[in-house]
């Protein structure tokens, strides 16, 4: 089984400055980044931006980007985010959490990419942080 590529990143500017496409997400600042097992997709998680959630296609190979935020504390999924078209080198908007957790409870980020909106899911990882 392969692993997935953590990245605890220092705070600092947000992201939503300047990062439109994966490779301007590689200079922005976040606390959280998870990478699919073959880093085909990159969710990214600023905890003090209001929580919000983003993921970026990284490969050329058709397949969309998902990421969703789990609030494993309260068992609600708080947010979802995903690339519009599965095209290379985009990423999504924001995805705010609601409700927004605290900062006591278990938030789990997961990544995946899939062939269009509800085909099978490919290439999933899923990280809890406490």
């Amino acid at each position: 089984m392969a692993l997935a590529t953590l990245m605890l990143l220092p705070v600092g500017a947000t992201a939503a400055q300047a990062a439109t496409t994966s490779a301007d997400r590689t200079t922005a600042l976040y606390e959280i980044v998870v990478e699919t097992t073959n880093s085909s997709a990159t969710a990214y998680l600023e905890v003090y931006n209001g929580w919000a959630l983003s993921v970026c296609d990284d490969a050329k190979d058709g397949f969309r980007a998902r990421a969703e935020m789990r609030n494993l504390t309260t068992n609600q999924v708080i947010a979802r985010a995903e690339d519009a078209n599965g095209s290379f080198n985009t990423c999504s908007a924001d995805a705010h959490a609601y409700p927004t957790p605290k900062l006591s409870d278990t938030v789990q980020v997961s990544v995946w990419v899939q062939d269009g909106a509800s085909s099978t899911t490919r290439r999933y990882i899923a990280h809890d942080y406490y």
